[in-house]
């Protein structure tokens, strides 16, 4: 990309190159004081086929104004946009009538550039986004046992109660279980005290590892004491079965999370909704 600038005040030119050099740190940037050298930058680049992408410009040059300088670079490249750069507001009128992009008052600021190209140009809107990451895909299975799916690949947990943890996390649908909740689940039979306590952070703490290993360590929502998974990011089986998918009812085979004797009072919710949405009863 090529962008160009142009200041006839050595101050003020170094001022803008700083903040273009911020916000377009990987592309060649040329600035000019004298006009002469600019119509031989603009030349230059014509012959070569190499277009001017963005044009900075002062507003009031030694012998040329900036609007008469947009003219003569929109000559040469049409499609090059314009931003004036000046101290005196009351050219703005003038310079949009120039199809300008942006007016910037003095002294310019890189956010102040980032700020114009965000509101006028979607091109540079969408170029300066970040790449997408790929977003893996989680799919959960709760009818039968109970079992996780990224990318269409079984999820392995370190430690089965990690799992039994991230299952009952599932069952509460997104709603936040505290740690003194997730122990009396994981380990019923005991009395709640600090080594239970400390033990059960270390599930939490193992299923957070291993969430990160599959490259799923957003859907671990932790705030003090308290522990959600965030369901927007995957697919389950119970909640299309709520929401009255067929193929999720279809799938309900009279079992849910089988493997764990807390999710029978969640079962009893199944069984009793067998016709939601219009679907026969199972």
């Amino acid at each position: 990309m090529q962008i160009l600038a142009v200041d006839d005040e050595k101050l003020e030119l170094n001022a803008l190159m700083r903040a273009l050099r911020e916000v377009f740190p990987d592309e060649s940037i040329s600035g000019f004081q004298k006009i002469g050298d600019v119509l031989k930058f603009l030349k230059k680049n014509s012959e070569e086929k190499t277009p001017v992408q963005y044009a900075f410009l002062d507003m009031k040059l030694r012998g040329i104004t900036g609007i008469e300088l947009a003219k003569l670079i929109k000559e040469s490249f049409p499609e090059a946009k314009i931003v004036f750069c000046t101290a005196y507001s009351e050219y703005a009128f003038e310079a949009y009538k120039m199809y300008a992009l942006g007016y910037l008052l003095k002294p310019i600021k890189a956010e102040d550039i980032r700020n114009t190209l965000r509101n006028m140009d979607k091109s540079w809107i969408e170029s300066s986004q970040p790449e997408e990451k790929h977003t893996k895909a989680v799919k959960v299975q709760t009818f039968g046992n109970f079992e996780v799916f990224v990318d269409g690949k079984p999820m392995v947990f370190e430690r089965a109660k990690a799992k039994e943890l991230f299952a009952y996390l599932i069952d509460r649908r997104g709603a936040s279980v505290t740690t003194a909740e997730i122990a009396g689940i994981l380990f019923e039979d005991r009395e709640y005290d600090r080594n239970l306590k400390s033990q059960t952070n270390v599930i939490m703490n193992s299923l957070k590892t291993d969430l990160k290993k599959e490259g799923i360590g957003e859907l671990y929502l932790k705030t003090w004491n308290h522990l959600a998974i965030d369901v927007s990011r995957l697919r389950c089986d119970a909640y299309d079965f709520m929401k009255g998918d067929p193929i999720a009812v279809n799938s309900y085979n009279g079992e849910y999370m089988a493997n764990y004797s807390w999710a029978e009072f969640s079962k009893g919710v199944f069984e009793k909704h067998g016709n939601y949405s219009g679907y026969e009863g199972l």
